[in-house]
């Protein structure tokens, strides 16, 4: 027959147990437990916190304390974001409550990206990981960790620099800081295939400089650079909108592809073109129509393709202009409307 034990024989064995050295192990175990726990929360090198339902910080981490705001542990916990607003912008800290009050009411796990005002002075890109802390159903607060990737964010913006300027190098003519042949060739065979599926009309100018491998063969090549870039530059400054493409296709011709509302106004900007050419007067080698270098100009008013057009019929109809203006004289503008 099982008797059981007597409430003072029950006292008796606790106090004997508390007195045992298992408990003192258990005790010290314990012990050493939270101190690791504590050493390694200080140890983690990314900021963490602990705040309570109402907002009030209850823990953080060396990193959070001394990283972004640069004040010790004791004058962090217990007080809330408002509560620290020499050290917390204000509007940083509308940001983050107005985060923590959209977790809370959706108990879930939270991550975003955000700018933080650190202990240096600096502003630093940190990439916030939090969630709710539930005990029994019950949301008592909250954990936060944050991630710097200030670097991070550097080095992809950097990159995207560095591909623009590839991108930007890979279409541009390394001379006369023109688009160069193959972007031409990319964007005229796009404007082509406009044509036809929206009835979409577009100007295309080929220029050329006349008399220009005369020009080289006097005075050199790097003379002829120059003449180059000085006419690439008028070009530039004429056709300037975000709808103007301007192109070096040749060693002394270039390309237009641009867009109007008349042919009168087309017309007016090539002609305003040749003129300001002439006017840079770069003395000429041959000065059989004009003492300074000149331009002559073949212009196209492409509309109403067919389905089975293609730019190279585009281009041998203006190359066609272009010579015109050449045989007739040079330092002259042919247009024509081009239907293909």
């Amino acid at each position: 027959m099982h008797i059981k034990p007597s409430y003072e024989e029950l006292e008796e064995k606790i106090k004997r147990l508390e007195s045992s050295s298992f408990v003192e192990s258990l005790k010290q175990d314990i012990k050493i437990n939270e101190i690791f726990l504590k050493k390694l929360f200080d140890t983690i090198p990314n900021p963490i916190f602990y705040k309570d339902i109402n907002g009030i910080y209850q823990h953080c981490n060396d990193a959070f304390s001394k990283t972004i705001l640069g004040i010790p542990k004791e004058k962090i916990i217990g007080k809330t974001l408002y509560d620290l607003e020499e050290f917390i912008p204000k509007e940083y800290a509308d940001i983050y409550h107005e985060k923590d009050q959209e977790l809370f009411l959706a108990v879930k796990e939270q991550f975003y990206e955000g700018k933080v005002k650190c202990a240096d002075e600096k502003i630093r890109c940190y990439q916030f990981y939090k969630s709710t802390f539930v005990v029994d159903g019950e949301i008592l607060g909250l954990v936060g960790v944050m991630l710097d990737v200030s670097d991070y964010k550097k080095t992809l913006n950097e990159l995207d620099e560095k591909n623009k300027l590839l991108s930007s190098l890979s279409i541009t003519d390394h001379l006369t800081g023109l688009y160069n042949r193959r972007y031409f060739q990319n964007i005229i065979d796009k404007k082509t295939n406009l044509l036809s599926r929206h009835n979409y009309q577009f100007y295309f100018a080929l220029i050329d400089i006349d008399f220009f491998k005369d020009y080289n063969d006097a005075y050199g090549h790097h003379k002829g650079d120059i003449a180059l870039q000085e006419v690439s530059n008028v070009l530039k400054e004429i056709l300037n909108r975000q709808t103007d493409y301007v192109f070096r296709v040749g060693g002394e011709e270039f390309a237009i592809i641009f867009e109007v509302d008349n042919k009168d106004n087309a017309i007016s900007i090539m002609e305003n073109l040749r003129k300001k050419v002439e006017d840079l007067k770069i003395i000429a080698c041959n000065s059989a129509i004009c003492n300074y270098l000149t331009i002559s100009i073949g212009l196209g008013y492409i509309k109403k393709a067919s389905p089975d057009a293609n730019s190279d019929q585009i281009y041998d109809k203006v190359d066609k202009l272009l010579y015109e203006s050449k045989d007739n004289g040079r330092n002259q503008i042919t247009t024509r409307d081009i239907i293909i």
